[in-house]
């Protein structure tokens, strides 16, 4: 039996990684980018967009795409095809940046498959501010892909391992004897708020010997300050992620309360992202097993540390995880939870209104939910067809034509020709002839939504 490890070890992560990039660049978003080495572009350390997805099963990892403010408002005016200051709000560049994150990551994954490993994956979280770092991951050596449009640079970073199970153990983590409608009848049933306040409750008591209270009313500094937030994904049957926020003063009294030393004697920053990583995973297990009594499997992924000042994290295709502030020794510290919950039927019922409310004037109602599992078909091959001109006839008149007869064109001689992709038009250009083969050179092509919709 192959050794899991040796597969992930000789897989080339960076060509998967690049050949993904340069498709996803060249096809939905029409902009060159080429691969560098180290990253030049300072907007990486100030306002950014951070999307990240886990990996968990055969191989335990984290897949996440970098890229600045001026950058993913680029990408996502040229996503949509309109101009910079058409973009109506930030929700647009969140939903860019989480499809861009979804196609990087799914790729992979697909890749890793079809080379014998098995594992599941979360849907992307997106961190977006000004003043935030993410904590080491600790499962392996963190790898770096950099890929530069212009002056303006996108950083791929992965950090994964190999684990020793069998492909049927991703099996585990998704029931395929249900139905979506029966999954989201299950995920449905179980009571989030309880389990977390419950949980939160219990784990503090537990592990830590400190008792916390449920707050009805929320402080108005409840977020200000550095803070650490401890984060876990859900993959499988359900979808979701679960954060804790507390700020750096209490992260070191939590930390000193669990090692049984003094604030004082806490060894430093990344012991103290230990123990947020420990209370945070202990949380989302326990939420875990509300789903798996539930007859749900999903897998938890490795906990992730994000601290800083001015940050969100938030999900990309479910909504916002539901609040929870506990207080505790004169210090407020927040749970939060959320899963998607739509099933299929409400989802495909509701995919028209919603791509009308993110569509813009003039792309053709097609909103970017639209486009999901874009990155899983970029390899499926297509049709060209181009179309020299059209004309009638009537039947009479076509029976008439035979071995030299010349069918006219509604056409002018020297008008460009269309090229169709699946019988859909995708471009126009003109016909040149090299090395007596004829051939079409590309002098227009249709906006990038037109495109992509011709690939529906």
């Amino acid at each position: 039996m192959t050794d899991k490890t040796d597969i992930l070890g000789t897989f080339d992560i960076g060509k998967s990684i690049s050949k993904t990039i340069l498709e996803l660049f060249d096809s939905m978003l029409s902009m060159e980018v080429q691969g560098v080495d180290s990253c030049t572009d300072p907007g990486l350390e100030g306002n950014r967009f951070v999307g990240a997805v886990s990996y968990a099963g055969g191989v335990t990892g984290v897949v996440s795409v970098h890229v600045s403010n001026e950058f993913s408002r680029l990408m996502t005016a040229s996503m949509l095809g309109i101009e910079l200051d058409q973009i109506e709000d930030e929700e647009q560049v969140k939903d860019v940046i989480g499809e861009v994150c979804n196609i990087v990551a799914g790729n992979l994954k697909t890749d890793l498959i079809h080379a014998g490993l098995s594992f599941v994956m979360s849907t992307p979280t997106i961190t977006t501010g000004n003043d935030f770092r993410i904590g080491e991951h600790k499962l392996g050596e963190l790898q770096q892909f950099v890929f530069r449009h212009l002056e303006h640079d996108l950083l791929v970073e992965l950090c994964m391992r190999a684990e020793s199970v069998a492909p049927e153990a991703a099996q585990l983590y998704k029931t395929e004897d249900l139905s979506s409608e029966e999954i989201f009848e299950k995920v449905s049933s179980v009571d989030v708020t309880a389990a977390i306040v419950n949980s939160v409750i219990d784990v503090f008591h537990t592990m830590l010997s400190m008792e916390v209270a449920r707050l009805t009313e929320v402080p108005e500094s409840a977020l200000e300050g550095p803070r650490t937030v401890g984060t876990v994904s859900f993959a499988g049957d359900v979808d979701g992620m679960c954060n804790i926020h507390v700020s750096d003063d209490f992260a070191t009294i939590m930390s000193a309360a669990m090692l049984g030393v003094e604030p004082d004697e806490v060894g430093g920053e990344e012991e103290v992202h230990d123990v947020i990583r420990e209370i945070s995973n202990m949380i989302g297990g326990n939420l875990k097993s509300k789903f798996g009594d539930a007859g749900l499997a999903c897998a938890l992924s490795t906990p992730s540390i994000t601290n800083g000042t001015g940050f969100t994290i938030e999900p990309f295709t479910y909504p916002i995880p539901e609040r929870f502030f506990f207080q505790c020794q004169g210090h407020t510290f927040i749970a939060e939870a959320g899963v998607r919950k739509e099933d299929a039927s409400a989802v495909t019922t509701a995919m028209p209104s919603e791509a009308e409310a993110t569509s813009q004037p003039g792309d053709g109602g097609i909103g970017l939910e639209a486009f999901e599992n874009l990155g899983f078909i970029l390899d499926i091959p297509l049709e060209i067809t181009v179309e020299l001109g059209r004309t009638k006839k009537k039947i009479n008149e076509l029976l008439k034509l035979g071995q030299g007869s010349v069918v006219e064109l509604e056409e002018l001689v020297g008008e460009p020709v269309d090229v169709l992709a699946n019988q859909t038009l995708v471009a126009r250009g003109e016909v040149v002839v090299e090395d007596e083969r004829y051939g079409i050179r590309i002098t227009q092509i249709v906006g990038p939504k037109q495109r992509l919709q011709s690939l529906k």
